[in-house]
């Protein structure tokens, strides 16, 4: 009988211990609010992790017109915002899109091969480097100089007017651009220098130009590659990255695509 009674004391304890310990457990649960989402974002949290967190977690929100510039102010994107307006009025958030499976050529926090990646359809299309050379022509006190490749289309066809990339480079070092289809050649070439020379002088450019470059919008991800989208959707016709540091075609390195 006296053991009995002890075993449901030591019951009793060991449930009230419990009781005692969800109950802390509870009370001790973070609190989501505003700046925490800012923390979150500045230690480099992707946008999935961060909604993730919203969605497990006790919220407080600001979600005045003030609340959320300041969010959006602070590099939250529309996704997270979208998220916490729902959060804050009870409505379930939709889950967020699964990121694709990485690159295996890219896997880890760097790269460990140098290229692009076409996003199609949730998975990455490795692009080719195409075939180039430099040509120039020289005429009396000018000359100009051009990068041409084989062919008046790019053998990889692109139907979204917004591809997305992961490129190896950043847009200063591989700048996406416009190809002009030859006149008279079964190629694509775009003007990469040039200039006049005078007895006594002269000028020479050598590089890309600006007029030629595809505004785009770039962030470097986690395993150093950087995401590269066009800011505006491409009209159709012939592109590609080129490589502008070390030689003149940037060691001979053009990854093309056209859009159809």
């Amino acid at each position: 009988m006296i053991g009995s009674r002890m075993l449901r004391h030591t019951l009793v304890l060991v449930v009230t211990a419990l009781t005692l310990f969800t109950a802390t457990s509870l009370t001790a649960q973070e609190v989501l609010t505003n700046d925490s989402l800012v923390a979150l974002k500045k230690a480099g949290l992707s946008d999935s992790i961060i909604i993730s967190k919203i969605k497990s977690s006790q919220t407080k929100f600001d979600v005045s017109t003030q609340g959320l510039i300041g969010l959006k102010n602070a590099g939250l994107s529309d996704q997270v915002i979208e998220a916490v307006v729902n959060a804050r009025s009870g409505t379930a958030a939709p889950p967020a899109a699964a990121a694709p499976a990485a690159p295996a050529a890219a896997a880890g926090t760097a790269t460990t091969k140098e290229t692009i990646y076409h996003l199609a359809g949730g998975k990455y299309v490795e692009l080719n480097p195409a075939a180039s050379s430099m040509e120039t022509n020289v005429s009396f006190y000018s000359n100009k100089s051009e990068l041409v490749l084989k062919g008046r289309k790019a053998q990889y066809r692109v139907t979204d007017k917004k591809p997305v990339f992961y490129s190896a480079w950043g847009p200063n070092e591989a700048p996406l651009v416009r190809m002009k289809p030859g006149s008279d050649h079964d190629d694509r070439n775009l003007k990469i220098g040039g200039g006049s020379f005078m007895p006594f002088g002269g000028t020479q450019s050598f590089g890309v130009r600006s007029e030629d470059k595809i505004d785009v919008d770039a962030e470097k991800d986690a395993r150093g590659l950087y995401k590269v989208t066009p800011k505006e959707p491409l009209k159709a016709g012939e592109y590609a990255f080129v490589l502008t540091f070390g030689s003149a075609a940037g060691s001979g390195k053009v990854y093309d695509f056209g859009i159809d």
